[in-house]
């Protein structure tokens, strides 16, 4: 997920799935977007590409650069954001559309963290456990943090299940302070 969100780039993800679905192009707005965070994930970069001497036709071609398929309408929407001096708002936009194109296709992001890594066949466990519990599709993402000892970190959109050792010790030790006081 992107670092940071801001309620103007979900306005602008709310206007381009509406575009999206009635050019019936999902899939193409998506990669778009993709690529409008990637060029403007780092504010150098954004700096650079609302400079005073950036003309339009210079623009456009780094676009192209990065997105050899990109349409006139994705182009357009580019360039609006450059025109507008809101091109840092271009990872945002591509992490509510995401999100978006996600929900409308039922699919659900989670997130395991575990203290070592899980071989395939656990995170294909976890991963068909979660798909049997909620009914939809999910894409599962496996990180690794020593810090949390043993178990599992689930994360599924804003909800967290904590089932880590690090968890269950902290809970035990405040049930033996409230014991002992």
């Amino acid at each position: 997920m992107a670092g940071t969100r801001d309620v103007a780039g979900r306005r602008y993800a709310l206007a381009v799935m509406s575009i999206a679905r009635d050019e019936q192009a999902m899939d193409s707005w998506r990669e778009a977007l993709e690529a409008l965070a990637a060029l403007t994930a780092a504010p150098r970069s954004v700096d650079a590409l609302q400079a005073d001497g950036m003309t339009d036709e210079k623009f456009a071609t780094i676009v192209r650069r990065v997105m050899p398929a990109i349409t006139p309408n994705q182009l357009n929407l580019f360039r609006l954001l450059r025109r507008k001096s809101r091109l840092s708002l271009g990872p945002s936009i591509a992490d509510y559309f995401r999100e978006m194109v996600d929900e409308e296709r039922g699919i659900l992001r989670a997130v395991v963290t575990t203290a070592v890594a899980l071989d395939q066949e656990r995170l294909g466990q976890v991963q068909q456990r979660l798909e049997q519990s909620t009914g939809r599709q999910v894409v599962l993402e496996a990180q690794t943090d020593p810090s949390i000892l043993g178990g599992m970190v689930l994360r599924v959109g804003d909800q967290m299940l904590d089932g880590s050792t690090r968890a269950r010790l902290r809970s035990l030790r405040s049930q033996l302070e409230r014991v002992a006081s």
